[in-house]
């Protein structure tokens, strides 16, 4: 399941052959190929040769770079589910087909009040699916390796064992030792609690989606003009999708929405 992401916001604009053909730079490498010629005495036609090197030189630069830049984008635009363990998978697994339901319910209503609210709808959902797919990452790497606890606390426990029956100077290596995973059994420990308020949060935002499409679907079911009821409903869990997407967004440790430095 691989989708791609809007091309919205995508940074600065692309590296362009035809703006390096105009660019100073371009004209000055020119310049400079030909006067390295005439200053060797190479004959114009070596001079006029080397200008053109350095030209094309200019222009070749600007190409692989933004040929680098769309390969980049091009990564960087896929949501993968499967490049993610569980739970986080699921998650953004959970928002995509939810994503998936509101556009075919957008795509029935006649032009009109229904069809205008539900665009508004796809358009927070497609907001909020790149959202759950950026915390979902953020969540996996805060999660760290699987069992890695487990396995410092098993070390743990053998340094401690020996350290009862040590003596001597065996003793103190064996106490810098079990410091040292002490406290990394600690930070494990304090990580895979905020991972796992990490994922709730997550969870509940997939839910909090979910509820979305289907107020969205009522929205749908209303002949005519919709009803008061099925917009209050859907304005309702819209601005509890907002509400949950900030409760993961601190969980995960990301800033608020909007919030700069």
């Amino acid at each position: 399941m691989l989708e791609r992401l809007p091309d919205a916001k995508q940074g600065k604009r692309l590296p362009s052959v035809k703006r390096a053909a105009a660019s100073p730079s371009a004209i000055v490498l020119a310049g400079a190929g030909i006067a390295v010629g005439e200053l060797a005495h190479l004959g114009i036609a070596v001079a006029v040769v080397l200008g053109a090197v350095g030209y094309g030189g200019r222009l070749g630069w600007a190409a692989l770079r933004r040929r680098a830049i769309l390969r980049r984008r091009a990564r960087q635009s896929r949501i993968d589910p499967w490049s993610l363990p569980e739970p986080w998978r699921g998650y953004v697994a959970r928002s995509i087909d939810a994503r998936k339901r509101a556009r075919q319910l957008a795509s029935s209503p006649a032009p009109g009040p229904v069809a205008d609210h539900l665009r508004t709808v796809v358009g927070a959902l497609d907001a909020a699916v790149q959202e759950h797919w950026a915390l979902a990452q953020a969540g996996a790497a805060l999660a760290g390796s699987p069992g890695r606890a487990e396995r410092v606390s098993q070390e743990l426990a053998r340094v401690q064992g020996l350290l009862s029956r040590s003596e001597g100077a065996d003793r103190s290596a064996l106490a810098t030792q079990e410091e040292a995973l002490a406290s990394e059994l600690r930070s494990l420990r304090q990580t895979e609690a905020a991972a796992g308020e990490a994922s709730l949060r997550l969870g509940a935002s997939c839910s909090q989606l979910e509820a979305v499409v289907a107020a969205a679907g009522g929205l749908v079911s209303t002949a005519g003009a919709p009803a008061d009821a099925n917009l209050v409903s859907l304005e309702t869990e819209l601005a509890s999708l907002t509400a949950a997407l900030e409760e993961a967004r601190r969980a995960a440790g990301e800033p608020p929405e909007g919030a700069s430095g």
